[in-house]
């Protein structure tokens, strides 16, 4: 595909270095988030090499403070230095790997310095390579309603609220919650049929993902691809409520059903000690793939009430725009997190880019389940075979990344 034709390391550094030395506003938070970090090299197998070195404190119009990024060939004494070849090289500058996909995958080595200082130089690297800006948790401030009004970060819109609203609403934090979608009949018979499937679901079936409990038992925690097994549940790809959420990205998306997961159910479960129940802080690109996958949205159809003690979404409002690093535990407390507290036929809303969690349940009874109805570009069904997720692509072929449309058995 032509937007992932290889990279080459000197020319596209030679314009980065033009970009860096710009001084806007961008070029300027970008020196100011890698300000005190060593330098860092980006050095390919064979032998070429570009770094990155944070500036000088020194006074400036605005204060004092980092003066810039400088973009320089070679390498620099006391740089962090990480060693890719070619293909990693192609992918990361794509961003089809981040660097925690490269490290996972072991595509990266890093010759001196440590992985962290690597992956604390890329949302800098992001802004000079897509001019992405880095997450400022104090942009919320600046939220408002299509009447111009502070915006709400926890509002509630019923169902039945103007698509212009919702769709402004989203696109600046990220993250919907529309009350009333759905009847309590038509959550009844959803419910019936999750709890269908969940009791034919079996370990290693394909089809389920499973966690344990403190006594070592198993317990289903996500259902994937239900659709095919569910006519009332592959319905909803088509149900105009449905559709109509999943249009206020402002970009064309298609429901992914065959790919991606499908229909899948997130299912809470209280006492879960091990697996992946409960989701630490994560974009759905966290690994790679953003150009693949955002913008896309996830619509989860709320089974059962959301509570601190059934388990909740938790977002950070506004980080779906930019790169950010990753929210360690503890760091919540100085951030704007929004937990979204919901009901039964309630549906949320959030961006695939949007930093998002999914802690474990408070209360010791029954946790909650979401059916979620996944939109994504035209690209990823280009990119991604049928019944695979994007992780299986990257995966494929010793791990290059292969754009054919190439089909899973």
């Amino acid at each position: 595909m032509d937007r992932f034709v290889p990279v080459d390391l000197d020319e596209h550094h030679r314009r980065v270095a033009t970009r860096a030395a710009a001084g806007d506003d961008l070029a300027r938070a970008a020196a100011a988030d890698v300000a005190g970090q060593p330098p860092l090299t980006l050095r390919l197998t064979d032998g070429r090499a570009w770094s990155y070195v944070p500036g000088p404190e020194r006074p400036s119009e605005r204060g004092t403070g980092p003066d810039a990024v400088a973009v320089v060939p070679g390498e620099r004494d006391g740089a962090t230095v990480a060693l890719l070849d070619d293909d990693a090289w192609h992918q990361f500058v794509h961003e089809l790997r981040t660097s925690y996909g490269l490290l996972y995958a072991g595509l990266v080595r890093l010759v001196t310095g440590g992985f962290d200082t690597f992956a604390h130089w890329e949302p800098a690297l992001r802004a000079f390579w897509h001019d992405r800006p880095i997450y400022d948790p104090a942009s919320v401030a600046t939220f408002a309603d299509v009447d111009g009004s502070p915006l709400d970060l926890a509002c509630r819109f019923p169902a039945g609220t103007d698509d212009a609203r919702l769709a402004h609403v989203l696109q600046q934090t990220g993250y919907l919650h529309v009350q009333g979608v759905f009847s309590p009949d038509e959550m009844a018979t959803l419910r019936a049929e999750v709890e269908r499937l969940t009791a034919e679901a079996r370990p290693g079936d394909g089809t389920s993902w499973w966690a344990k409990d403190a006594d070592g038992h198993e317990v289903c925690c996500r259902l994937i691809y239900t659709g095919p097994r569910s006519p009332a549940i592959a319905a909803l790809s088509q149900d105009p409520r449905v559709l109509r959420l999943g249009a206020l990205a402002g970009v064309p998306l298609r429901p992914s059903d065959d790919r991606l997961d499908g229909h899948s159910v997130v299912m809470k479960q209280p006492g879960a000690v091990e697996g992946l129940a409960d989701l630490p802080w994560h974009r759905d690109c966290g690994l790679g793939g953003h150009p693949v996958l955002c913008p896309g949205i996830n619509l989860g159809i709320q089974l059962d009430a959301a509570t601190p003690e059934t388990g909740q979404l938790h977002v950070l409002p506004g980080s779906w725009a930019h790169s950010s690093h990753q929210v360690t535990p503890g760091a919540e407390a100085s951030l704007p997190v929004v937990a979204l507290t919901t009901e039964p036929g309630d549906c949320t809303v959030h961006l695939g880019h949007v930093l998002h969690a999914a802690p474990s349940p408070t209360g010791t009874g029954g946790g909650r389940r979401a059916l979620y109805v996944t939109f994504v570009p035209d690209v990823a069904f280009e990119v991604v075979g049928q019944w695979q997720g994007y992780n299986d692509v990257i995966h494929a072929r010793d791990g290059v990344v292969s754009t054919s449309s190439s089909r899973a058995n």
